[in-house]
């Protein structure tokens, strides 16, 4: 791996459920009054989300291939951009703060934050079908991004924003280590505690995960340690695998493919 790059393992958290079955990065939750998404069902807006999602990353996965195309050119502004901006700001200014911030899109921070939830989870449920279920949904989900992001870094290669070449033995920048990371940890550890949690807090929960991931990933931008298409194809990519274990997150009490109503 390149020297700038901390990156060693795998944009975006779930958003509050509306009570209305639809897929995207929801859990299975339910407003009083309401029947939760039957699992393993997408509805139309989910289907067309995911679509969309899987579209980008294709194309930014293509365009970094490539090392040509829109996005090549938008990821030049940027670094050029947030450089100038940098720059302007003062060397000292930001540069620490942004720094701890890319550091939390590292394995052990995210490691400890999803580890932490799921005892949480698992102490508040005390139901073992239920906690096996959630295990394996964490499990497959860091798994899948982990393998997908390696595969990315070691068959794209692609040079960092510094343009200098990747040395031999070094993964490439493409896509974000540390993103995909913060995004599937953080973001399993959202979907996790939402089964437990209340609805408002559960929707803050959300909020600050969603948030955390968005910042981490500008932090990279700044420090140079990836380019901007880098940061969108792990947020597209994790978004998709959070939507999909989303619905297999089932709230305690409920049963897979039962209308819940509370």
């Amino acid at each position: 791996m390149h020297a700038r790059t901390p990156d060693a393992g795998p944009g975006v958290p779930p958003s509050p459920g509306s009570g209305r079955p639809h897929a995207g990065l929801e859990q299975a939750g339910a407003r009083p009054g309401t029947s939760p998404p039957v699992p393993g069902r997408w509805s139309v807006r989910g289907l067309f989300a995911a679509l969309a999602l899987g579209v980008l990353l294709v194309v930014s996965t293509v365009q970094a291939a490539l090392g040509a195309g829109p996005m090549i050119a938008l990821d030049e502004a940027v670094r050029d951009g947030v450089a100038e901006v940098s720059d302007a700001s003062g060397p000292d200014r930001l540069d620490g703060t942004m720094h701890v911030l890319a550091d939390l899109g590292g394995p052990l921070p995210g490691g400890i934050a999803l580890a932490g939830a799921f005892a949480f989870t698992a102490l508040r449920t005390r139901d073992r079908r239920a906690n096996v279920r959630l295990a394996v949904v964490t499990a497959v989900s860091v798994a899948v991004v982990t393998v997908a992001v390696i595969a990315g870094k070691v068959l794209i290669a692609r040079p960092g924003p510094d343009g200098g070449a990747i040395p031999s033995g070094d993964w490439g920048f493409f896509p974000s280590g540390h993103t995909a990371t913060s995004a599937v940890c953080y973001g399993v550890a959202a979907l996790l505690l939402g089964t437990v949690l209340s609805a408002r807090t559960r929707r803050r929960v959300y909020a600050g995960s969603g948030a955390l991931c968005v910042l981490i990933g500008f932090a990279l931008l700044w420090c140079g340690y990836h380019w901007l298409g880098d940061v969108l194809a792990s947020w597209c990519l994790c978004a998709l695998v959070l939507g999909a274990a989303a619905r297999h997150v089932i709230r305690p009490g409920s049963r897979a493919g039962a209308p819940q109503s509370r």
